[in-house]
């Protein structure tokens, strides 16, 4: 159970912070050290009205000075996400740390189409590092905190987009949602009502929901995790809105995908890897 979990994460807390650390007497040095190669993405888009000075791009990095090699498959995801292409071959990095980045005429050359076929379509970036002791590390055989915390910056799976310019009149405003779904530790639940609020950032293409659960979390979780309203991010690709780079208070990665009704009302399927699932409908009231 979730609240399971939290449990014993806090109880683990409180068992290492309460230790007596002149008894650690472990050298870093004497640990194995894993093949492992992270990504600090600079860019994760390629803007459709400036192709040439956008890329998707970032910095791989092999923190224990262990990979040989670190090879770069890529696939394509269009038509809305109901098609997708085979992974093909991008290239091996082999010097770490590198600046890496892949622009709109690398890719269109890479999967045979013209550049404007590309627009609005996402990237998936799948990779494997080649130790000097020739394990292979790849997405599969990461631990599962490797995989959902983004603070280890994994470098082996990553997505990418080719964006075009974003219209905020859209998405913006404030919204009154009703939201049912199912949360695995309570069950199904449903009518519960909320009111959330969508908002600029700084980059184009990009918003802010003020609670990704439209109050959901905050109804079964609440206690456990402090109350309140979590915020989510929204991003735009070419009118195809989907929340994104959103966790919640137990690290679960957070989904959603966002469906404009002909009554001018907003639909928004989410949920999170742990199993919660909702689908609230959003008016707008500002």
């Amino acid at each position: 159970m979730k609240l399971i979990k939290y449990i014993v994460i806090a109880s683990t807390v409180f068992i290492y912070s309460c230790r007596d650390e002149d008894k650690l007497n472990l050298n870093i040095d004497d640990i194995p050290k894993g093949v492992y190669v992270t990504f600090e993405a600079s860019s994760t888009n390629i803007s459709s009205d400036d192709l040439e000075n956008t890329s998707i791009s970032g910095i791989f990095k092999a923190p224990a000075n262990n990979v040989k090699q670190h090879e770069i498959y890529v696939k394509r995801i269009y038509n809305s996400g109901a098609d997708e292409s085979a992974y093909l071959f991008l290239e091996s990095i082999t010097k770490f740390p590198t600046e890496w980045s892949v622009d709109a005429t690398a890719l269109s050359n890479l999967f045979d189409v013209e550049v404007e076929e590309l627009f609005g379509n996402f990237f998936e970036f799948n990779c494997f590092a080649l130790g000097f002791n020739n394990d292979t590390a790849s997405y599969n055989n990461l631990d599962d905190d490797l995989k959902t915390s983004p603070e280890q910056l994994q470098g082996f799976n990553f997505t990418g987009a080719i964006v075009c310019p974003s219209d905020p009149s859209i998405i913006i405003g404030t919204y009154q949602s009703v939201c049912s779904g199912n949360f695995p530790d309570f069950g199904d639940f449903s009518d519960l009502t909320h009111t959330v609020t969508i908002s600029e950032t700084e980059t184009d293409g990009v918003y802010e929901i003020s609670d990704f659960s439209f109050g959901a979390y905050n109804n079964f979780y609440g206690e456990w995790y402090g109350g309140g309203d979590l915020p989510g991010t929204i991003n735009d690709v070419c009118g195809v809105f989907f929340i994104s780079n959103t966790l919640d208070p137990w690290d679960e990665v957070v989904s959603g995908n966002f469906t404009f009704n002909a009554d001018n009302t907003i639909t928004v399927t989410g949920g999170t890897t742990y199993g919660e699932v909702w689908a609230a409908i959003l008016t707008k009231t500002n």
